[in-house]
């Protein structure tokens, strides 16, 4: 671990409301320097160019996940003693022992707390930043504050459409087209990751629950026009309802991230 203090992040994810959150909360509480990619091709590209201090990274993403980042970022000579943490839901001890066999010095659990991941990732770096004072750290909050607040909204209403378009591919599946059944997968884990870290329960567990489902339908060898499969399909409309309903009553009222946020204010 390099002997300075951290001063640059590059934080990469292809969820984009997450990476706002990242940004904001690193930037504005930890006083880091962020800048964000939406995939490991594109992480690789910014770190020859940035050269960034530490780089901070999702496990699961599409095309090149993290794991495979960071070997390549390991094959580069000039990337390879970039510190790396992971940020994962996978925080088993076997599943931190491999990533951290991977070179990653620590990982961060998923979901986090906009307001404590600085504190997180400087003690990792193991030279947190203590010298800001008590008005400046209150005034960043606010700031997180007044950004978890919007984000939160317009992921409800970026959701509200998820569903409208996880409707139309259900029924898709439901003729036949099993191509579908992994952007459904798709769109569920994203709602599923985003809803747990705005802290949205309900309506996380309603997207995780028609993750789980897209995958053990893709998974059965049963035929489309198998009972099988159309109980299995019908369960996928149900649980889509459900999330169209916790959407709903998530609007009702503010996420238990920013409520933490007002609470500190």
């Amino acid at each position: 671990m390099p002997n300075r203090k951290l001063q640059s992040v590059l934080y990469v994810d292809d969820d984009p409301d997450i990476c706002e959150i990242v940004q904001t909360a690193l930037s504005l509480i930890a006083g880091l320097t962020v800048h964000t990619a939406r995939s490991g091709k594109r992480a690789i590209e910014l770190a020859h160019e940035l050269r960034p201090d530490l780089v901070l990274m999702d496990v699961m993403m599409p095309g090149l996940d993290g794991p495979s980042t960071v070997r390549r970022m390991r094959e580069s000579a000039s990337l390879a003693s970039i510190p790396v943490i992971f940020l994962t839901a996978k925080v088993l001890p076997a599943e931190v022992a491999r990533f951290r066999q991977l070179g990653a010095i620590g990982v961060i659990g998923k979901p986090f707390d906009p307001l404590t991941i600085g504190d997180d990732v400087c003690a990792l770096w193991k030279e947190a930043d203590t010298a800001r004072g008590a008005r400046s750290a209150h005034s960043a909050e606010s700031h997180v504050q007044a950004q978890v607040s919007a984000l939160a909204d317009r992921f409800l209403q970026r959701t509200r459409g998820d569903v409208v378009r996880l409707v139309a591919l259900i029924e898709r599946a439901q003729y036949g087209d099993r191509a579908v059944l992994e952007e459904i997968e798709r769109v569920a884990h994203s709602i599923h990751g985003a809803g747990a870290t705005f802290g949205f329960a309900e309506l996380s567990a309603a997207g995780g629950a028609i993750e789980r489902l897209a995958q053990a339908v893709a998974a059965s060898t049963a035929t489309p026009s198998s009972a099988v499969a159309a109980n299995a399909l019908q369960r996928l409309t149900n649980c889509t309802e459900r999330l169209a309903q916790e959407i709903e009553a998530a609007g009702q009222s503010p996420p238990s991230a920013a409520g933490r946020l007002q609470g500190q204010g």
